[in-house]
């Protein structure tokens, strides 16, 4: 078992997830979609978990059930959308940029992000790159990889900006089909609303 792999390993366990089956991805095809490789350590984490949040973070992944949650939909919209806020991401481009943010993880709200800066040919070398997007100005936090080491620090408490007081419970929640629950307010006579994309 390698680094990456005994770091999502110790997130399964935290998060009390079991599963034996490992999810298929072609990912040459997605890395030539995106025009990059992608880290080992992420790509075993999609293989392990699929798509879905932890605790409000919901993983970005390749053909995600939610297309907003979809990796390269994701890093498309945001590198299209990077012209109409200029410097929202400031001091960094956004990718395809030679050295570009790739975003991994969107928190509910965009109270967490977490990206890689892509400087590194090696991309099992990015840092990782988390931001709260809370109408402030933005702060950048740096972390070392791999995604799982940082997910595991993350909800531990043992990051700077992590949960104060404690960390809480941690849990993942599979992704389901944008849509594909009923609203509590289906047949009581109201019309279905549909937030705006936080983007």
């Amino acid at each position: 078992m390698d680094l990456a792999e005994a770091w999502n390993e110790r997130l399964a366990e935290l998060a009390g997830w079991r599963t034996a089956r490992r999810r298929e991805t072609d990912w040459a095809a997605v890395e030539a979609r995106l025009g990059t490789g992608l880290p080992h350590g992420y790509r075993l984490l999609v293989e392990l978990f699929g798509a879905g949040s932890f605790n409000g973070l919901s993983l970005l992944v390749p053909g995600a059930p939610d297309p907003l949650l979809d990796l390269a939909r994701n890093a498309e919209h945001l590198s299209a959308s990077a012209a109409e806020w200029p410097g929202r991401l400031d001091p960094y481009p956004v990718f395809p940029a030679p050295g570009g943010l790739l975003q991994w993880a969107d928190g509910e709200d965009g109270h967490l992000q977490a990206y890689w800066l892509t400087d590194a040919g090696d991309p099992d070398r990015w840092p990782i790159l988390s931001n709260s997007a809370d109408g402030t100005a933005e702060e950048w936090e740096r972390s070392d990889g791999p995604v799982g080491r940082y997910l595991f620090r993350l909800f531990t408490g043992r990051r700077p900006s992590a949960h104060a007081g404690g960390p809480p419970p941690v849990r993942f929640e599979p992704a389901k089909p944008a849509g594909s629950a009923a609203a509590p307010w289906d047949g009581e006579g109201f019309e279905e609303w549909s937030p705006a994309p936080h983007w």
